[in-house]
């Protein structure tokens, strides 16, 4: 017993050891500008790209990795820190734990749980991890009847304008068996000098899906849909289902989950809303873009498969909107369902006119921004593909500014060199395998000649799915 107690402590050691084993900040991060649109790393896969490094949440640390030296670092610039406690600037306790690491404007930004007084908060620090300082709180409720609770899952969190941009998710608690518990998202805008905190969208008693399409240094657009008609909850289901409501209805009454059964049989007759929500970063000021219902997707078969939107924000370019449209079918080579037309246009949304400027027959823009709410990189210019035979295809950039297109190179038809961030000179780049991203970095001048095997690898910075 006292060797299997050895073996435990030693292993023990070891594991603690590790973990306090992380170097602590001895590089510069580099500073952005207030016109800067940052996106925010999250704990699962999305990371910050900045000019020096990139910024990432990882085993209960803020971490920092350095081109240069290619090595990570704690945000913590206390000598002999052991980065496991509080009193450590790069590091976080909470089990639900942290999000939104980001450089803007010369500070580092992150929301962090905290399990104590069930609060969601914005800290800013300075770039080598010192003067932490809590600069608003969001409540996460504590369940009392006819209040919401957080869900401790926030995404999409960017920086621009002089605000941190983040999408919240709700859940309201019944009152009494009357009201039914249900799930909603909004968006909120927090002012990174005081604190206060602009409701984009508004927290209502209904099912509403919220998305950020776009960020600039002057504007957010917020995307919403939701169901025009409600659902029946399973439990107010049931109470039908055993009143003898459904019985004329052999699908759902014979099915083994009558809810699932009654759920799929209906889900495709409900209208579902979108509506596009502009947020004026300097005036603090909301605006509706546009607003209607989707449209029911028919393959060719007569079977209804999704909704859609007339068209999809893809970016903000200037005092423009990149908007797109799709058209699917069947892509015969690759067995599956695509866009086989993609149409792009520029919207001078406040005189309401679009301007056509791409018409990709056989292909489509694709998400190479680098920000999730965003297709452009370099400044101006969108990357787009058309199909070839022998499942290859050629990629071309599109110039905002000049109109010019550019046949670039050929390749691998999937987006094998997917965007992830960029530098001045420099994309930061993935190809992936069925069980991780890997990373890569590359100068812009030999992404565009195609010339890959040019890449400098990034191992430290790879994603497992």
């Amino acid at each position: 017993m006292k060797k299997v107690l050895t073996v435990i402590l030693i292993l023990s050691s070891i594991i603690f050891l590790c973990a306090c084993s992380e170097e602590s900040l001895s590089v510069e991060i580099a500073e952005t500008g207030a016109d800067a649109v940052v996106q925010g790393a999250d704990d699962f896969s999305t990371s910050s790209v900045g000019e020096n490094g990139v910024l990432r949440l990882k085993d209960n640390h803020l971490m920092y990795f350095d081109y240069s030296t290619q090595k990570d670092y704690v945000i913590c610039s206390r000598a002999n820190c052991k980065h496991n406690d509080e009193s450590c600037s790069g590091w976080y306790g909470s089990v639900h734990g942290a999000k939104g690491l980001a450089e803007y404007d010369g500070r580092l930004y992150c929301f962090i749980y905290d399990e104590d007084d069930y609060t969601l908060k914005l800290v800013r620090m300075e770039r080598d991890g010192s003067e932490r300082k809590v600069i608003s709180k969001i409540s996460c409720g504590d369940s009392t009847p006819g209040t919401w609770n957080l869900r401790q899952d926030a995404t999409e969190i960017y920086y621009a304008g002089g605000k941190a941009l983040i999408i919240l998710g709700w859940i309201y608690n019944p009152i009494d068996e009357s009201e039914e518990e249900l799930e909603t998202q909004q968006c909120v805008a927090i002012n990174l000098k005081t604190g206060d905190i602009t409701e984009v969208t508004e927290k209502d008693k209904e099912d509403v899906r919220c998305n950020i399409d776009a960020v600039s240094k002057d504007y957010c657009i917020v995307n919403l849909s939701g169901e025009s008609e409600k659902l029946l909850s399973e439990k107010a289901f049931y109470k039908k289902f055993e009143s003898g409501d459904f019985d004329n209805n052999k699908n759902i009454k014979n099915a083994e989950n009558p809810y699932e059964a009654y759920y799929m049989n209906y889900s495709a007759e409900i209208p579902k809303w979108y509506k596009f929500v502009l947020f004026d970063l300097n005036k603090n000021e909301t605006s509706v873009l546009e607003e209607g219902n989707l449209e029911k997707a028919i393959d060719e078969n007569g079977e209804y498969y999704a909704d859609f939107q007339p068209f999809y924000i893809s970016g903000i370019y200037g005092e423009y909107v990149i908007i797109e449209t799709f058209k699917e079918t069947n892509i015969a080579d690759e067995g599956v369902r695509g866009v086989s037309e993609n149409k792009v246009y520029k919207w001078d949304f406040k005189n309401n006119k679009k301007e056509l400027i791409l018409d990709i027959d056989n292909g489509y823009v694709f998400d190479a921004g680098g920000l999730e709410a965003g297709v452009v990189v370099d400044e101006n210019k969108l990357l787009y593909l058309k199909r070839k035979s022998g499942m290859k295809a050629d990629y071309y950039s599109y110039n905002l500014d000049t109109g010019e297109e550019k046949k670039l190179y050929e390749a691998e038809r999937n987006v094998p060199y997917r965007i992830a961030g960029e530098t001045e000179d420099s994309f930061i780049y993935y190809t992936s395998t069925d069980e991780k991203k890997l990373m890569y970095m590359m100068k812009k001048s030999d992404y565009y000649k195609g010339d890959f095997d040019k890449s400098i690898r990034l191992k430290a910075l790879d994603e497992e799915f």
